[in-house]
């Protein structure tokens, strides 16, 4: 034979190179077409699964509910921009503000394009815990979607204040603010912490899922960020009243309130924040760090339901949550406030 494989054994074969392959490399036996169909079923399997916990998902979801047409055709419509990375504008009309949203499937950037301001209920929620004048900090800004509408809320006499420690994000938290034409919103590129300092961000499948690590090691992919205590940063700033805090530092939230104990025990700010305990053990924290300082300081926690009220927790839920964390002594208040809100909307 002048070219190609020639035969030079029962059990293999010779190259032109003289490289010798076995036959169970290049021919599948019974056995192996078995395992690999066997394989290929899992995958299928494995896949239909994923789908069918995803349309689940989305289905359950109050934009789909509101618009299930709309809402599948973002979705799918997105998924295209992504293959084709071409980042959008969206307009959340229901605030009048304008976001940009680079084009990556993993993290927020897909949530607020398919249900824009139905992207979380807390959202939603900021309207009756906010108003104009009122001061939010904002830690864990990501792309802004919560100091857009915290900003657009409180108005020219109101303050934002934005924590965002990761290049990844930080960038597009500036531009989204400056697209809006918005002054009254201070963004720091700075980890909130228990004390001033550096640390290692370790990023994660997306943006939203960066976390801070305590044992940084060669294989994790990530940045080193400046570290301050909220209460150290306020007062540079001269921000004399907190009204409402949004944590979601995935896991270390019980840093942030121990760098925050003056402007917390003082100001008394409604928190909404992340139950993160998986997070929280990779840093070496509790899962129940921060719920328990809150309660210390006599807070009170409540989830927000699907219709927009306030559920009473009574314990800590054990995975991954969002938890609204109100002072004793303005429950009332926010009870109240929130059924003024709903009579106003089930009238519009």
């Amino acid at each position: 034979m002048t070219g190609g494989h020639r035969l030079g054994h029962s059990s293999g074969l010779w190259d032109d190179s003289g490289n010798f392959y076995r036959w169970r490399h290049t021919m599948l036996t019974p056995s192996r077409f078995y395992r690999e169909e066997a394989k290929e079923e899992v995958r299928m399997t494995s896949l239909a699964t994923e789908i069918a916990r995803k349309w689940f998902w989305l289905r359950a979801q109050t934009g789909f509910q509101r618009a299930p047409v709309r809402t599948t055709f973002r979705f799918f419509f997105w998924g295209a921009r992504c293959a084709l990375r071409r980042e959008a504008i969206v307009k959340i009309r229901k605030w009048n503000l304008r976001m940009r949203l680079p084009a990556t499937w993993k993290g927020v950037e897909k949530l607020v394009f398919v249900f824009r301001e139905h992207y979380e209920r807390e959202l939603n929620y900021l309207e009756t815990i906010l108003s104009p004048g009122k001061t939010f900090v904002d830690v864990g800004a990501n792309l802004g979607i919560y100091t857009l509408v915290a900003s657009r809320i409180v108005g020219p006499p109101g303050r934002v204040i934005a924590f965002e420690p990761s290049l990844q994000s930080f960038p597009t938290l500036k531009e989204n603010i400056s697209l809006n034409g918005f002054t009254n919103v201070l963004a720091v590129r700075v980890a909130l912490c228990d004390k001033t300092g550096e640390a290692f961000l370790c990023h994660g499948s997306d943006p939203g899922k960066n976390s801070l690590r305590s044992d940084p090691n060669a294989e994790l992919k990530g940045e080193t960020v400046a570290t301050r205590s909220l209460d150290e940063v306020l007062d540079q700033a001269a921000v004399k009243t907190v009204d409402v805090i949004k944590m979601d530092v995935e896991g270390a939230e019980e840093l942030v309130l121990l760098g925050a104990n003056r402007v917390v025990s003082s100001q008394r700010p409604v928190i909404l924040f992340e139950i993160n305990p998986e997070a929280s053990s990779r840093l070496g924290l509790s899962s129940h760090g921060a719920w328990d300082l809150l309660a210390a300081l006599g807070y009170q926690f409540f989830v927000i339901k699907q219709d927009g009220s306030l559920a009473t927790l009574e314990t800590m839920p054990l995975a991954l949550s969002n938890v609204v964390a109100v002072p004793g002594g303005a429950r009332n208040h926010v009870f109240a406030v929130q059924r003024a809100s709903t009579q106003l909307d089930s009238r519009a």
